[in-house]
């Protein structure tokens, strides 16, 4: 004869112990190493969850128009000169003022200069043969799509020839260097601080070799890539070295860490 189920309820039991106690211990420590436990393992195997992201970004950078050349031949330097007036005092007889002329390139039209143009002119005399060439541009660099980066930065350009010469033409992207990935959000201005202590009345403190040791010490630094450069040989008459600069300012990939959020989701 066949039946119908006219009710059904669960039978439900449940166990307990107190806090102090074996089987509490018991149980944690099984749900430590089915939850946690794999968490952590997957963390520290290389390739299996991703810690670092990349993501792409043009900076906007800014010549500040303060630069620092110095010039020089076999026997020795023939002229420098700075935008910074402590160092031009203490140049002394070497101290000699260029023309010195800068645009930014804003090919786009997008408000982010594209490239940078430097012309300095510098006045020698008909003894003065110029062989090596020394230059640091300085510039503002910020980021905004994730870290708002705010740094100040330079590119260093030295050149040397066998021969001497009247114009030196040189170009390259201003990239980014990163010792640390940059955090994912928030404010970033560690390296937003003057790279030459203008206000020194030491010239110890702007020897290249110093400003370069002390630069190369930031977490966020910059330098000319894929460069190029042509070197003019100086004829019987020439009575101006002249130094041309164009620098681009392109997207570059920038490394950050990822957000938990983001590994989950990946």
């Amino acid at each position: 004869m066949a039946r119908f189920e006219l009710y059904s309820e669960p039978v439900r039991r449940s166990y307990s112990a107190p806090v102090c106690s074996l089987a509490c211990l018991s149980a944690l420590t099984l749900w430590i190493v089915n939850v946690i436990l794999p968490f952590i393992v997957a963390y520290n195997i290389p390739g299996f969850w991703q810690k670092y992201g990349e993501y792409r970004e043009q900076p906007y950078v800014r010549f500040q128009h303060q630069l620092l050349f110095s010039i020089s031949s076999t026997s020795g330097q023939i002229a420098t000169w700075s935008t910074i007036p402590n160092y031009n005092r203490l140049a002394g007889e070497q101290l000699r003022v260029p023309h010195v002329t800068s645009y930014a390139v804003d090919s786009n039209y997008d408000g982010k200069p594209d490239a940078f143009n430097l012309t300095v002119e510098i006045p020698v005399n008909s003894d003065e043969n110029v062989q090596h060439i020394q230059l640091m541009l300085f510039f503002s660099y910020q980021l905004s799509m994730f870290s708002r980066l705010q740094a100040q930065c330079m590119a260093y350009i030295d050149r040397m020839s066998a021969m001497p010469i009247s114009r030196l033409d040189i170009g390259g992207d201003l990239m980014m260097t990163q010792r640390n990935p940059l955090p994912w959000t928030g404010t970033l201005t560690t390296s937003n601080s003057s790279i030459i202590n203008t206000d020194s009345v030491f010239a110890r403190d702007y020897n290249f070799l110093t400003v370069l040791r002390n630069y190369a010490e930031r977490n966020e630094t910059t330098h000319l890539h894929n460069s190029y450069e042509f070197q003019t040989l100086r004829g019987s008459n020439d009575r101006q070295f002249t130094v041309q600069t164009y620098i681009r300012f392109p997207e570059q990939i920038f490394v950050y860490p990822l957000a938990i959020t983001e590994v989950l989701l990946n």
